[in-house]
């Protein structure tokens, strides 16, 4: 598992200056259509998510977006500046966002405090510390003290986290997070799926964390 973590560490960095740069793409102006818009994680920009993007594409899952937030961005405004994202460059029809670690914080704050349930089908998670992590407190940043489980921001998202049902949530548990602590955290709504004998970035590159979300946008969430 450690070896893996290393491989995953190697190759997001190997990946990382080909999406520093934001994506400009917008979907068409149309109803009836469904955007993946994938969400990354603290220290990381929309390269993170390049190999899970390519493997749906090749199940025919084409239609994605990738947002970028700046590592010193607060977690709120990156909420906000996702708002604004989805609004101008997502025309019409229905979102999934797929998220890593803290991208998955932002969406929820989007869709539990910004008006975000209206536009959001589904939000699946990889690794997102849904009730903090005890990690943070080495984390000396004002990132660092808002995931900390016993924040105002954790403490308001829980309580607020089973009034919008029209969204379904999955939460993707890695059974050996060295980041979420513990690794139980990662765990919100009633779809979670532990992923044993894998790390925290190792989701990101794992053929069974692919399946798994590959599996939830084939199957309609009405079903």
């Amino acid at each position: 598992i450690v070896a893996q973590e290393v491989v995953a560490h190697v190759a997001s960095a190997l990946l990382y200056p080909f999406g520093i740069r934001g994506s400009k793409r917008k979907t068409p102006k149309k109803e009836s259509q469904r955007t993946i818009v994938f969400i990354h994680g603290f220290l990381g920009n929309r390269s993170s998510f390049y190999p899970l993007s390519l493997y749906l594409r090749a199940l025919g899952i084409k239609q994605h977006l990738f947002f970028n937030y700046p590592a010193n961005s607060g977690i709120e405004e990156a909420a906000l500046a996702l708002r604004e994202f989805l609004r101008t460059h997502v025309r019409g029809g229905k979102i999934v966002l797929v998220c890593h670690s803290l991208g998955g914080v932002i969406s929820r704050i989007y869709i539990q405090e910004l008006g975000g349930s209206r536009r959001v089908e589904q939000c699946i998670t990889l690794g997102t510390p849904h009730q903090g992590t005890y990690s943070s407190y080495w984390v000396p940043t004002r990132v660092g003290k808002r995931l900390r489980p016993d924040s105002e921001l954790i403490k308001r998202l829980e309580a607020s986290r089973g009034k919008y049902p029209k969204v379904k949530f999955t939460s993707i548990v890695a059974g050996s997070d060295n980041i979420i602590v513990p690794r139980v955290f990662a765990a919100s709504g009633e779809d979670v799926v532990h992923v044993p004998d894998i790390g925290h970035l190792g989701m990101l590159f794992n053929p069974t964390v692919f399946q798994t979300v590959a599996n939830r946008l084939l199957v309609s969430p009405k079903e």
